[in-house]
């Protein structure tokens, strides 16, 4: 598998699509939500409506008795008026007999008649009343009037009396020949539907209204005398829904701009309409609270389920980082195999060459021939760097490991450092205190160090650049991929410039040997220090960024000192003796 394909994000791993991903979750969890939410809440303004049309129909019926009783009463009062019509006007007896019927109907306040010359005959209010006419009352010359009116119910009126809102209902008496004898009149209360409704409201809010049905208002709760007697006419109700007997809608009352669900009904047989006002918001109150806490339970799922898709996306794309490394670690290691083996012939031939143009040196005594054999020497040597490089690369070549400070090391090739970064570039040390001791080869380190410098300062623009050398302990606590450091301490050396850094193609081939961006480069370079690095147990990073710089990282394994105290020996990588162990 080649390294562009192993190195492709998976579509997962694509941060563009976990915010889409994300957003869809959040997305669908809100709309379902929603949905659920819209239809509770038509659901439960369902059930208002089912409460309203029960409280008004309640209330229609305690209504049409409460008017019933009154006319069954004035029925009485105009038969005995009839029966008895030179009765004396205040007769105590009959009087007495209205007050009784007054104490049984807890809605009538009064009780009187009044002749047909429209003064008050008798009254359950005498001797209190005063004599005052009644002949301009609209309700005494409408039955006046209208021999076939029968129950009549008055607009709300104040009492010359007592000087407080009462309803008129009236009958006409009529003498034994037919003639207009008179009224029988009720004055009926409002402040007592106005208390009756009280005991069924539900909130403050809410509101039932008791009305005639050309729309003026008897009675109301919450009680206002200001709209006592107020048309209403122009309201949906009368212009809109009452052609029917009953109905509910819901509308936003223009003068309190209160939302409510309005059921209504008009009284058989009666000129009333009896109306019960649910307060929107308090029958939608347990909705939203559902809703608040649905939204808010939406919300942590969907926290939960992007949090989850974020942490198996990054799993997915370590366990896909662990996949390239090793693809990448096997190609590697099949040219290093392949690079070791003409390296190691390679070399051997270059051996014998060297040897042998030293000797002809030695022996030439022409100045012809003595440069010739030079330039011969200078190349030959040059290949047998070259090999020692591929050797280094394939991990095959000898390495004197030491356990030593690198620390110590880096002090040591400071001024080789400098002369690597040369006037084109700033370079500065950054050694932590008291940086661990580990494995490694000091000539190789310092090869590596240098070819790094190098590089950088190869990287830098055409102004005066930074180079920066620095050490530091690290701890890794636990691998969270296999393409992390195992859990242990390690002592890391970072060389970082401030060039024009590497694009991802590019970096993504840093250490594959030959690869190269220069025009006179072998490839060679950083692969060296890859190999290098490896064949002692560490590791090699490097990040970049176009336009900002490039970081290389060599870790290195933590080596107590006292483990060895002298110099060790070791080949690694794929010797021919295949008893010989490898490392990682």
């Amino acid at each position: 598998m080649s390294s562009d394909a192993t190195s492709a994000p998976a579509w997962h791993s694509r941060p563009i699509v976990r915010i889409v991903f994300c957003a869809l979750v959040v997305v669908v969890a809100f709309l379902a939500t929603a949905i659920v939410e819209w239809v509770d809440r038509a659901r439960t303004l369902a059930t208002g409506h089912r409460i309203a049309a029960a409280q008004v129909q309640l209330l229609a019926e305690q209504t049409a008795h409460a008017f019933q009783a009154v006319d069954l009463t004035l029925a009485g009062m105009a038969d005995a008026i009839r029966v008895a019509p030179s009765l004396a006007d205040h007769d105590r007896v009959f009087e007495e007999a209205l007050r009784r019927k007054r104490d049984a109907l807890p809605h009538v306040r009064a009780l009187f008649v009044v002749g047909a010359d429209g003064y008050i005959k008798q009254d359950t209010d005498h001797p209190d009343t005063p004599r005052v006419t009644l002949a301009d009352r609209s309700y005494f010359q409408a039955h006046a009037r209208d021999a076939q009116l029968g129950l009549r119910i008055e607009r709300p009126l104040v009492s010359r009396s007592v000087n407080r809102w009462f309803v008129s209902v009236s009958r006409r008496i009529d003498a034994r020949d037919g003639r207009f004898a008179g009224i029988a009149v009720a004055a009926v209360e409002p402040q007592y539907f106005g208390g009756l409704y009280d005991t069924l409201r539900l909130t403050d809010r809410d509101s039932i209204a008791l009305l005639l049905a050309d729309g003026t208002l008897l009675a109301r709760n919450p009680h206002d005398d200001a709209v006592i007697g107020k048309s209403y006419i122009e309201e949906p109700l009368f212009q809109t829904y009452t052609a029917a007997r009953s109905g509910t809608y819901e509308t936003t009352n223009p003068g309190d701009r209160v939302g409510r669900v309005v059921s209504y009904r008009r009284l058989k047989d009666l000129p009333l309409v009896v109306l019960v006002g649910l307060d929107k918001n308090a029958l939608l109150a347990p909705s939203r609270m559902r809703a608040v806490s649905a939204f808010v339970a939406a919300a942590v799922i969907s926290l939960l389920v992007c949090f989850l898709g974020i942490v198996v996306s990054r799993h997915a794309r370590q366990r896909a980082e662990g996949r390239r490394r090793l693809v990448e670690a096997e190609r590697l290691e099949a040219l290093g195999r392949l690079a070791g083996g003409i390296a190691h012939d390679f070399g051997n031939v270059l051996s014998t060459v060297v040897f042998s143009l030293k000797a002809a040196r030695r022996t030439a005594k022409d100045d012809e021939k003595s440069r010739l054999l030079d330039r011969a020497f200078r190349a030959a040597s040059r290949g047998t760097q070259l090999a020692s490089q591929l050797l280094g690369f394939a991990r095959r070549q000898k390495l004197n490991i030491e356990v030593v400070s690198v620390n110590e090391l880096v002090s040591d090739l400071e001024e080789l450092l400098r002369d690597a970064a040369s006037d084109a570039a700033d370079i500065t040390f950054d050694l932590a205190p008291d940086v661990w001791f580990c494995r490694i080869d000091r000539a190789q380190f310092g090869i590596a160090l240098v070819n790094l410098v190098v590089n950088a300062r190869q990287a830098l623009p055409a102004r005066r650049g930074r180079i920066r050398v620095a050490t530091l302990n690290v701890h890794v606590k636990e691998a969270r991929s296999e393409a992390e450091l195992a859990a242990g301490e390690y002592v890391r050396v970072t060389v970082e410039d401030d060039g024009v850094g590497m694009p991802p193609d590019v970096l993504r081939r840093v250490t594959d040997p030959f690869f190269t961006t220069k025009p006179d480069g072998t490839g060679l370079g950083v692969s060296q220090v890859f190999g290098f690095v490896k064949q002692v147990g560490g590791d090699f990073r490097i990040e970049s960024v176009p336009g900002v710089g490039t970081s290389v990282h060599l870790i290195f394994p933590r080596t107590p000192p006292a483990t060895a105290s002298a110099t060790q020996h070791l080949r690694v990588g794929m010797p021919d003796d295949s008893k010989e162990p490898r490392t990682a």
